[in-house]
């Protein structure tokens, strides 16, 4: 466990970028289901996918700077 503030909130990042990949797996786990039951909303799943992966990336962003 980290001891500083700095450190505290890089171990947290790492947390939210941990959280991400199970994120991921479950969202395309749900996209295959709702693709044979509903097709139209695999718009909204993937979209909520990108949207996702663009707040991992801007944690990694904000993680290497700190």
């Amino acid at each position: 466990m980290a001891g500083n503030t700095r450190g505290k909130i890089k171990e947290h990042l790492e947390g939210c970028h941990r959280n991400y990949e199970w994120i991921k797996v479950h969202l395309e786990t749900t996209l295959v289901l709702i693709q044979e039951h509903n097709p139209a909303l695999s718009g909204g799943i993937e979209g909520v996918a990108k949207a996702n992966a663009m707040l991992d990336e801007t944690l990694q962003k904000i993680y290497s700077v700190i």
